[in-house]
């Protein structure tokens, strides 16, 4: 069954009505992803990437075109939640991306796991509406394996604390309920975040390979203990984007 309106489509109206077509908006096939603007603005400075005058989405949501030891590459601002992420991750895939590593944040629900750690998500528990557009079962939303292996490889490199195994991601972050957090705890859920499982499913569906390295931002096991403008959540943001770019690095196309 064909889609009435598809990503080629949507791509190849706003590449023209940007007076390019959808090759010269450079996009690579390897694209880095943040939902935190100054997190992909540093990314990109760190590689010498320049904005892409013909993104349809920038300057709001900017995507910078760049190198990483040759290997063209390009960084992406997405805008929060698992539709509209899927969106943008859809027309990028219309323009040529194959290999999609999303760099953000979590909230973590595992005592283990406090502000600082990084989580490397292998499964989820979907509560959004977007995947099942995409997968019937949670059981096909996984994430690459050759992304887990460089992501894993990368951050013992760089030092850095990472865990693996399933996440939970949620449409309604202020309908996390207390009983329901301290189910998926004793479950081993990681933690939870708005987009994982739609990005994973949307990887399996569309046949490109897609993981996430999610930062732990703020902690849920108990009271709320959010961690924006801490020392240690900037230290370890930057730490992550070092094993990312490392990652990235590694990969071969």
């Amino acid at each position: 069954m064909s889609e009435h309106l598809s990503a080629d489509m949507a791509a190849e109206f706003w590449a023209s009505q940007r007076g390019v077509s959808v090759e010269q908006v450079g996009i690579a096939p390897t694209v880095v992803g943040s939902w935190d603007l100054g997190t992909v603005r540093s990314l990109a400075g760190t590689v010498r990437a320049v904005s892409s005058p013909s993104w349809w989405w920038g300057p709001r949501f900017p995507l910078y075109n760049g190198e990483i030891g040759g290997k063209k590459v390009s960084f992406v601002n997405l805008p929060l939640g698992a539709p509209a992420t899927v969106m943008v991750m859809e027309e990028l895939i219309a323009c040529g991306t194959r290999v999609f590593l999303g760099l953000g944040l979590t909230g973590s629900i595992q005592p283990e796991a406090p502000v600082g750690t990084c989580f490397i998500p292998t499964s989820c528990i979907r509560e959004e509406g977007t995947s099942p557009h995409y997968l019937s079962s949670d059981e096909g939303i996984r994430p690459a394996q050759r992304l887990v292996r460089a992501l894993e490889k990368a951050r013992v490199k760089k030092g850095l604390v990472a865990y693996t195994g399933p996440l939970w991601t949620t449409d309604a972050p202020y309908r996390e309920m207390v009983t329901t957090i301290e189910n998926y705890r004793l479950r081993d859920i990681l933690g939870v975040d708005m987009e994982t499982s739609a990005m994973y499913a949307l990887g399996v569906y569309r046949n490109v390979e897609v993981c996430n390295f999610l930062v732990v931002s703020d902690e849920l096991w108990r009271d709320w203990r959010p961690a924006v403008d801490r020392p240690e959540l900037a230290e370890a943001l930057k730490k992550a984007e070092e094993v990312v770019l490392e990652a990235v690095a590694t990969l071969r196309t």
